[in-house]
């Protein structure tokens, strides 16, 4: 594999390590899948995954089916019609790992389709919630990518690629009843509503916050950039709480948009009073 124009990085998390000492109530400890070898890797990927458009003007809808032998088809449809089938093949390889650590790089072949590009990821696992796992894709800025040609919808003026990080879910069945911080501020990321019958209720990632550095690839630079993408805010236990919505609590920026961070203060019974969005 050639050399990046653009450099990336990923930090492979040590999930399970990073979860210790975290409990939900009357259980076990929590831990997050496990990613430290090419095993374990292979398991997580393996499955059926959906891109969660949160622009849904821009983009088409994306199903990916992966294999444990990192095979690998895609979906892509408008509203309900299929409009591109594709077949490829995963492979591993190393930038910023070491030889006798996990990959930190998919590398997509697609041998059936030499006027389309595979493209070169680095990949992460952001979070489980409502029995769902949350991947995000980094192009890794080697040449463009297949989404580049099929995800995005086409444009009157120029020319638009895919996001830069890319958020697909797998449905696992997990489920992690973690207790929500009571009488607490915290930053978060909001996943999605809850499917709660009593009253509604948000899937909340609590985080470190704020990032490390400056937010502006013109500030920082190609190479920086990437590495802040991958680590823009630090997650000790990669798992979502549902907190349920004070009555006649306002949640700000309108509707609640998946993969945002959000500035949240809980009541005493854990329930949202108040949540904003952070620019």
């Amino acid at each position: 594999m050639k050399k990046m124009s653009i450099l990336g990085l990923l930090v492979l998390s040590i999930l399970a390590a990073a979860c210790g000492g975290v409990h939900a109530a009357g259980a076990r400890a929590v831990t997050a899948p496990n990613m430290n070898t090419e095993a374990d890797i292979r398991e997580y990927l393996a499955g059926e995954w959906h891109f969660l458009n949160t622009a849904e003007s821009d983009y088409y809808f994306c199903r990916m089916i992966v294999g444990k032998d990192l095979s690998a088809e895609f979906e892509f449809y408008d509203g309900k019609k299929l409009t591109e089938h594709i077949a490829g093949q995963f492979s591993f390889d190393r930038i910023y790992a070491g030889a006798h650590e996990a990959p930190d790089l998919l590398c997509l072949d697609l041998p059936n389709n030499k006027n389309l590009l595979g493209g070169d990821f680095f990949f992460l696992h952001r979070t489980i919630y409502d029995k769902r796992r949350v991947m995000s894709l980094f192009s890794a800025g080697n040449g463009g990518c297949l989404f580049d040609d099929l995800l995005v919808r086409p444009i009157q003026d120029g020319w638009k690629g895919c996001p830069v990080e890319m958020l697909f879910i797998k449905e696992t069945g997990e489920e992690f009843h973690l207790a929500p911080r009571v009488n607490a501020e915290f930053y978060a990321v909001c996943w999605g509503d809850s499917n709660s019958r009593q009253k509604r209720a948000v899937w909340l990632d609590d985080i470190n916050w704020p990032p490390p550095g400056p937010y502006d690839i013109e500030e920082i630079g190609s190479d920086t950039w990437y590495r802040y993408l991958t680590t823009k805010y630090d997650n000790e236990t990669p798992i979502s709480v549902a907190y349920g919505i004070a009555d006649g609590t306002k949640t700000g920026g309108g509707d609640l948009r998946q993969g945002e961070v959000y500035l949240v203060k809980t009541n005493g019974r854990g329930e949202i009073i108040k949540m904003s969005v952070v620019k």
